[in-house]
């Protein structure tokens, strides 16, 4: 295995991989704003609202990630909209994590006791109130293992640009690849994609435990 391939081109993978962190980091939060936007309205009682958003969900979240990145990519210009593959792959994962992190959150919300709601609108609090200072919190430590764990696959669906151009890690990775078999001759496949199996793994196992010292530091507020 050669080892010294991945040196020589340590600052290539370094862009790279900053590429696959902006595509993480952008998407991640987009999702995040529409998990919460459309789970909370998932939950109302009114039918003219909550039908329309329970369709949209299903879609998105009924897709697969790569059929909805090549509709965007390709499909963006019949309706007047020019994305480039970086913006593509951001837009797709945002609406694809927002549906199933929508259905995490109406899961969460819906987990919350019914006399919790009726208990605060009893003293008077209004709607808006009562989901931020007592739903809310109460429904986030049962979202929270299930959101991490679209966190991760969104992590590893940055992956997918590489299909449209993004010049992520996988997509350096088959640059580097063909760049050397070239130039040097034999395939350095092996070296390669175990490096960036190697740095997906690393980035998973920060994510995680990360994710369990929030869970942590709020099972020990709750306590409190």
């Amino acid at each position: 295995m050669n080892f010294d391939l991945i040196l020589e081109n340590r600052d290539f993978f370094l862009r790279a991989a900053g590429y696959a962190v902006v595509i993480f980091v952008a998407s991640t939060m987009a999702a995040m704003a529409l998990s919460l936007a459309f789970g909370s309205l998932a939950t109302v009682r009114l039918k003219l609202i909550r039908m329309p958003v329970r369709i949209v969900i299903e879609v998105f979240r009924d897709i697969p990630q790569v059929v909805l990145l090549f509709f965007i990519f390709f499909g963006a210009p019949a309706f007047g909209l020019q994305l480039g593959p970086l913006q593509a792959t951001i837009l797709c994962l945002s609406l694809w994590g927002g549906a199933n992190g929508a259905e995490i959150v109406r899961g969460g919300i819906n987990a919350v006791p019914r006399h919790q709601f009726e208990s605060a609108r009893s003293l008077g609090l209004g709607s808006f109130s009562i989901f931020v200072a007592i739903i809310l919190p109460q429904a986030l430590r049962p979202v929270i293992p299930a959101y991490a764990g679209l966190c991760n696959i969104l992590m590893h669906s940055t992956s997918l640009g590489a299909l449209v151009g993004v010049v992520e890690l996988l997509k350096s990775g088959q640059i580097v690849i063909d760049r050397a078999s070239y130039y040097q001759g034999g395939s350095p496949g092996l070296t390669v994609y175990g490096f960036i199996l190697v740095v997906y793994f690393i980035a998973g196992l920060l994510m995680n435990a990360g994710i369990r010292g929030l869970e942590r530091h709020l099972g020990r507020s709750s306590k409190r």
